[in-house]
């Protein structure tokens, strides 16, 4: 057995040993479930509300959160792109089935946001998942 000749305390003073894409902590009911970099600008994120509505009091509510400062460690976000579940799809891309009812009323709600945010302010609502596409400057 050898003694290092270089001791830990030194070298973690010298080298980072730690990285982390958010400069900020999440809100307790947001959950990060992908950060995937698809090119050196190009990321996918993929965030979760995991609280039901009405299952808490404090957390089962909808929260508000700016992704530009949330991974403000990245750079300035260019274009935010909100995508179906999947990833593989702008939202507003998107075509659902028309499905013939008695009432003839729609079976789903149809957003009427543009899929490229003007903001990077996004709300998220209980048990909600939402995907994005972020450009980067």
């Amino acid at each position: 057995y050898a003694l290092p000749k270089l001791p830990y305390t030194n070298y973690s003073n010298s080298y980072h040993q730690t990285w982390s894409a958010l400069a900020e902590l999440l809100p307790y009911n947001i959950h990060l479930l992908t950060f995937d970099q698809w090119s050196s600008k190009v990321f996918l994120i993929r965030i979760e509300h995991y609280f039901e509505l009405n299952e808490d009091e404090t957390y089962s509510k909808s929260v508000q959160i700016d992704l530009q400062i949330l991974f403000n460690t990245l750079g300035k976000i260019k274009d935010l792109v909100e995508l179906t579940l999947g990833g593989n799809l702008p939202l507003n891309e998107m075509n659902r089935l028309v499905w013939k009812t008695n009432d003839n009323q729609s079976s789903y709600w149809k957003s009427t946001n543009s899929n490229l945010l003007q903001s990077t302010i996004v709300t998220l609502n209980p048990m909600e998942i939402k995907n994005f596409q972020v450009t980067l400057q």
